[in-house]
């Protein structure tokens, strides 16, 4: 018993160390786990930190994006009412103008209406003279002596034929109503350019002499003939070379007859229909100075 409790103790003692060395391999273990965990969290920390900026920054990002599509909103919703209003205006001034077209080529129908019956009368008065010149018999004259019997007869069997006159070719007929407009001639440039357009209705001249037509009667302050016809330009000759400068001139009547908001609108249709042309920078610079 003595030897068994002796080897018993012995071991114990030996179970003592073993556990003792145990113990102190589990704090070796624990402090290396430590300062290995401390280790990983603070290059955790180290690596997350530039993340965290990222997200910062696509934070503040998203906050300008969301303040540049409200403000993109909101200039999006300004432009369209303005649209909305200037599409509402024109239409009223496109109504106001086509308005006062037809009330002009009414006031034109009864022109011709009243001029008419005086034209009527001025032939049947000048048919009456002839009638009485070709009725009444000739007197003879004091100063010149009595022809022979014979002479009588012989002038009597051969009548004298009327002179006639050579018609103007449509080039000459253009130029003589041109070279009156240049010499400052306007009612007779006007009466020769209407005379033209009569009798050379589709002359390759014919867009020019109504433009020039236009421009007689806006010389003469008679600005309603002149809208009508330039308008006789911009409808007959729609692509021709004289539609930009009708239309500007258009404006420019109504805005001599004080209708400004014509004139406005007619100035707007140049800068439309001609962007390019001379015709439109005019028309820009005009809208810049009307109220």
């Amino acid at each position: 018993m003595y030897s068994l409790n002796t080897d018993l103790r012995g071991q114990l003692e030996d179970l003592k160390k073993q556990t003792a060395d145990l113990r102190k391999e589990v704090g070796e273990l624990k402090m290396e786990v430590k300062s290995k965990v401390g280790f990983l969290e603070k290059e955790m920390e180290k690596s997350s930190q530039p993340m965290r900026r990222h997200q910062a920054d696509l934070g503040a990002r998203v906050d300008k994006l969301q303040m540049d599509v409200q403000a993109l909103m909101g200039r999006f919703e300004e432009g369209k009412h303005f649209a909305e209003k200037n599409l509402q205006e024109t239409k009223t001034l496109r109504e106001s103008y086509q308005t006062k077209l037809e009330g002009l080529d009414k006031r034109i129908a009864a022109i011709e209406k009243s001029v008419e019956p005086l034209g009527k009368k001025t032939d049947i008065s000048e048919k009456e003279k002839a009638a009485e010149k070709e009725t009444s018999p000739e007197k003879p004259s004091a100063k010149t002596p009595a022809k022979p019997e014979n002479a009588e007869a012989s002038a009597s069997k051969t009548p004298e034929k009327p002179v006639k006159t050579a018609a103007l070719t449509p080039d000459d007929a253009y130029k003589k109503a041109y070279g009156l407009y240049n010499k400052g001639n306007i009612p007779a440039a006007r009466e020769e350019f209407r005379r033209f357009l009569d009798v050379n209705p589709k002359s390759k001249y014919a867009e020019n002499a109504h433009f020039w037509l236009g421009e007689c009667y806006f010389s003469e302050k008679k600005y309603d003939e002149a809208i009508l016809e330039f308008d006789e330009v911009i409808k007959k000759f729609p692509k021709g070379n004289k539609v930009p400068d009708a239309l500007y001139r258009q404006g420019m009547a109504f805005l001599e007859m004080k209708d400004t908001m014509n004139a406005k609108l007619i100035f707007k249709e140049v800068v439309k229909r001609h962007p390019k042309s001379d015709q439109a920078a005019r028309a820009r610079k005009k809208l810049q100075e009307l109220p």
